[in-house]
């Protein structure tokens, strides 16, 4: 081996170390995404993220943009507004240090600024200010200065600024001529053949309005899919000429944001209208899609209307970005109101709104409630009424219960006055006679005879009376049973046959004292005269039930009734039927002569 091999390996590798930290920062191994397009051997171009989070402080860097404004403070340092590719950069540069300057005269330049990296921190939380750099020991390289003549630029259409374009540069100056259609602070919209635009400019243009035709110098910011956007403009008037007619939209055109910054017409239906900041809002749905028009409330005063009403909308189509869950070429739209004037009402609102029908509701509901509250208190009312009648009918009940009990004892008083007493006298008059001694022993067995007969008749009708007062014997059984003993003792010493119809299907039911004594009297009767006129050998008894009925059939098989006889002058017939009318009854004769005749009594139970 030659001896100076060694040396020379110890020389290269020494070479190797110290040229390490400027091949890595050579840009040419940075991301392509760097800020400035003409690398520095001597520089970091750094991205916009490395800007951002501090991680090349200390560094010297170079960074690429447009001079924007300038603010010069009290304590040496300069802030500039530095507008990059990635967005607006404020940079505070220290005046004493600059090399380069002055910054004034190279506003809207084109410029690299190179410098040591310090990162803005806030003071309280030490975190870094978003969007905010200084740099020392700085440097403020020209590379295009600004046009002296701005309008000097060739001009372009708006269409032109949509189409794709190899040559497009963020910072390189653009010409548009147009008419503006709407103003909205430092933000203008423009039209230039139906193609729409906007631009901004960086300080106010009072004198600029709806109608203007003008030429516009800017800078064209990153292409988007809505229409182009100028930034720091500065604009010439040309002249004045009417708005053109505008582009109707259908509902399904609402969502597409090619439509942006131009001038159209619209229908809706209006759901909401408020105030918010220096605008009247009003929220239109059309179709699926709802929107929102905006007219200056300093400028304008919001016409009267109301809500349901179907509006048709003058104003400047705005596109305030895509809804990107949906799909990036949905666009939300604002349409900016130039007056008043832009709104037409079209057709008022139905009266039957949700509105109303909710207050409809809430009526109904508040008279049904007040139906069942007043339902509630008629029934407690109607109830404490029946309590209070039934009381009345229960004391009127018990009166007549005591009334008729009274009349009941009267009447059982009064027959047994009339029966027994009569029979008690008349038993002790024969009883007199049968012990004169004058009377022969044949006039005796006669007047001794007639006592018997009499006190017969006594327990026959005191029979009667006790029957009728046993509430044992209120059933239709008793009353059916009684009868047949009757019939059967009286008939039988009449030496007359008889029989009983459909008597075993009776169901059972009630009836009072007072109804089964007169029914008998009636029954009684009926037999009385059968046995005295009807010259019959036979009686057939019929009692059946029918539709809560009683009806009592007395059938004999005598002479009948003469055709001249007339039936109320029978004996006991009127006597009859005034007992049946009484108890709510009925009583039918009906005869022929030599074929007998029937009695029909007929009584509601």
């Amino acid at each position: 081996m030659h001896p100076m091999l060694p040396r020379l390996f110890v020389i290269i590798a020494c070479l190797v170390v110290s040229i390490s930290p400027i091949i890595a920062a050579d840009p040419s191994a940075s991301p392509p995404s760097t800020i400035n397009s003409q690398p520095s051997t001597n520089a970091i171009q750094p991205t916009w993220d490395q800007l951002m989070n501090g991680s090349l402080e200390g560094q010297f860097i170079e960074v690429r943009g447009m001079l924007g404004s300038l603010q010069n403070r009290k304590d040496g340092w300069s802030v500039v507004e530095l507008r990059t590719k990635k967005g607006d950069l404020k940079v505070s540069l220290y005046r004493s240090t600059l090399q380069g300057g002055p910054l004034e005269k190279h506003a809207s330049a084109v410029v690299r600024l190179r410098g040591r990296l310090m990162v803005d921190r806030d003071t309280a939380t030490q975190r870094v200010v978003a969007g905010q750099i200084r740099m020392r020991e700085a440097e403020l390289i020209v590379e295009h200065p600004a046009p002296e003549d701005l309008f000097a630029v060739p001009a372009k259409t708006v269409a032109a600024l949509t189409r794709s374009n190899p040559d497009y540069d963020a910072f390189r100056w653009v010409k548009v001529s147009g008419q503006i259609i709407h103003v909205k602070s430092r933000m203008f919209f423009l039209m230039d053949n139906g193609d729409g635009l906007r631009f901004i400019t960086d300080i106010q243009q009072p004198d600029l309005k709806p109608g203007d035709l003008v030429e516009v110098v800017g800078y064209q910011d990153v292409l988007s899919a809505a229409a182009p956007v100028l930034r720091g403009a500065v604009v010439r008037k040309s002249g004045q000429a009417a708005l053109p007619e505008p582009k109707q939209l259908a509902p399904d055109d609402l969502i597409l944001p090619a439509h942006d910054s131009k001038w159209v017409r619209v229908e809706g239906v209006l759901a909401e209208a408020k105030r918010n900041g220096s605008d009247h809002v009003l929220e239109i749905h059309s179709g699926s899609w709802r929107y929102w028009a905006r007219l200056n409330a300093e400028k304008d005063t919001l016409p009267p209307l109301q809500i349901g009403s179907r509006l048709e909308l003058t104003g400047t189509y705005c596109a305030q970005g895509g809804y990107k869950v949906i799909g990036p070429d949905v666009a939300a739209l604002d349409l900016l109101l130039n007056s008043a004037s832009g709104i037409k009402v079209l057709s008022a609102p139905t009266w039957w709104t949700l509105q109303r029908l909710f207050v409809v509701v809430g009526l109904l509901m508040c008279l049904l409630a007040a139906t069942m509250l007043w339902v509630t208190l008629l029934h407690c009312q109607v109830r404490r009424q029946t309590a209070a009648l039934a009381a009345q009918i229960q004391e009127r009940q018990v009166i007549e219960s005591r009334h008729a009990m009274e009349r009941e004892r009267a009447r059982i008083a009064q027959d047994l006055h009339d029966e027994l007493g009569s029979g008690i006298t008349e038993i002790g008059m024969l009883a007199a006679r049968a012990r004169a001694a004058s009377v022969s022993e044949e006039k005796r067995g006669h007047y001794l005879d007639e006592m018997g007969r009499r006190a017969l008749d006594m327990v026959s009708a005191l029979d009667e009376i006790v029957w009728v007062m046993n509430p044992a014997h209120n059933l239709l059984s008793s009353l059916v049973s009684y009868f047949s003993i009757y019939a059967d003792r009286f008939l039988g010493l009449a030496n007359l046959a008889w029989r009983l119809e459909n008597a075993d299907a009776l169901p059972e039911h009630a009836l009072d004292s007072h109804r089964r004594h007169q029914l008998f009297m009636v029954f009684k009767e009926a037999l009385n005269n059968v046995v005295r006129h009807a010259a019959a050998t036979e009686v057939c008894l019929k009692i059946e039930v029918e539709n809560s009925e009683l009806r009592l059939h007395i059938t004999d098989n005598g002479r009948g009734l003469s055709t001249g006889q007339p039936g109320d002058e029978i004996s006991g017939v009127a006597n009859m039927k005034s007992r049946m009318e009484k108890l709510g009854g009925t009583f039918a004769i009906s005869s022929e002569p030599g074929h007998g005749t029937t009695i029909r009594l007929l009584l509601p139970i």
